[in-house]
């Protein structure tokens, strides 16, 4: 599905970008590629989607959101709280940050 009809709140993996040389580039410099997690943290009728991407967060317009298609999570076939879902997200970057036990890489 397309990320611009994805529901607030749920845990989605992008699959792939649908779009031209400039549009995939634009995506990957900012960190969607294919694989990464994101959720949708914010929608309205007529402005930008504001997204949970690894440990930031990121304003679209809904015409990029067209060319990136995302599925559920394994796991998350229903709804997740925001808060769950971005704990989630910042926990997997600190733990690559600081490793297993804890130490500062």
């Amino acid at each position: 599905m397309p990320l611009s009809l994805a529901p607030a709140g749920q845990l989605l993996k992008l699959v792939s970008i649908q779009g031209g040389l400039g549009v995939q580039k634009r995506l990957t410099a900012l960190g969607l590629t294919p694989g990464t997690e994101v959720m949708v943290v914010s929608q309205s009728c007529d402005g930008p989607i504001i997204l949970a991407v690894k440990d930031s967060r990121l304003a679209l317009g809904r015409g990029l959101l067209h060319h990136i298609q995302v599925e559920p999570q394994d796991g998350s076939a229903g709804r997740v709280g925001i808060a769950n879902g971005e704990g989630n997200i910042r926990h997997r970057a600190r733990r690559r940050m600081h490793g297993r036990y804890g130490h500062h890489r």
